[in-house]
């Protein structure tokens, strides 16, 4: 299967959040990917 990682995201459990994808690993089980929330790219 697919697992998305989203950094911070605790506080969005339960809602849609547009993200960045930042990298994505091929497993065994299955892809990885790694994002972070829009909104967190807008306050660097």
């Amino acid at each position: 299967g697919t697992m998305i990682v989203v950094d911070g995201g605790r506080r969005y459990i339960g809602q849609t959040v547009a993200v960045l994808v930042t990298s994505v690993l091929q497993t065994a089980a299955g892809r990885m990917i790694f994002a972070k929330p829009k909104a967190m790219e807008r306050a660097l």
